[in-house]
C-alpha cells in the first residue's frame, strides 16, 4: 500500500497535524467511555420495581434510556475504532515511506502511534527533553521535504 497523492500534500503542509490525527481520535473513543460510565451509574443506582404502569414513566424509562443511550455510544466508539485503526495505518505508513533515520522513525512511532509524552521519550532515548524536541523538529521538517 502507497500513500496517496492527496496524502502527501497533507503531509507536506502540516506533518504534525498529520500525524496528530490518531491522538485526537483516541481521544474521542475515551471521552465516550467516560459518558457510557456515566450512564452505567445512573441506570445502576435506580431501583425499579416491575410493575404494569401505564404511560412508562418513573425510574424504569430512566434505566431504558440510559440502556438506550449506552448501547448507541458503544456503536459510536466501535465506528471511531475502525476509523482509528485507519488513521494509524496511514501514519504508520506515512513514518515508514518517508522516514529513512532509525531515531526519528523511532521518536515518530512513540509519539503517533504509542501516544507517548515528551518526557517519556525522552527517557527511553536516554536524551534531554530538549534534544528530543530538537530530533522531532528535524524529522518532521525531513517527512514534510520528502512528501513534496
Amino acid at each position: 500500500m502507497k500513500l496517496t497523492q492527496e496524502q502527501l500534500k497533507k503531509i507536506a503542509e502540516d506533518p504534525k497535524a498529520f500525524l496528530n490525527r490518531g491522538y485526537r481520535s483516541t481521544e474521542r473513543i475515551a471521552a465516550k467511555r467516560e459518558r457510557i460510565e456515566s450512564w452505567r451509574q445512573l441506570a445502576e443506582s435506580i431501583t425499579v420495581e416491575l410493575k404494569q404502569t401505564p404511560g412508562g414513566s418513573g425510574p424504569s424509562k430512566i434505566v431504558e434510556n440510559s440502556v438506550c443511550n449506552i448501547v448507541d455510544l458503544q456503536r459510536e466508539i466501535e465506528d471511531e475504532i475502525r476509523e482509528l485503526v485507519d488513521i494509524q495505518r496511514e501514519i504508520g505508513l506515512a513514518i515508514n515511506e518517508l522516514v529513512d533515520d532509525p531515531t526519528h522513525k523511532a521518536l515518530l512511532e512513540m509519539r503517533y502511534l504509542n501516544y507517548l509524552k515528551w518526557e517519556e521519550i525522552a527517557v527511553r532515548f536516554d536524551i534531554t527533553f530538549r534534544w528530543t524536541m530538537t530530533l522531532h523538529k528535524r524529522a518532521l521538517e525531513k517527512i514534510s521535504a520528502k512528501a513534496l
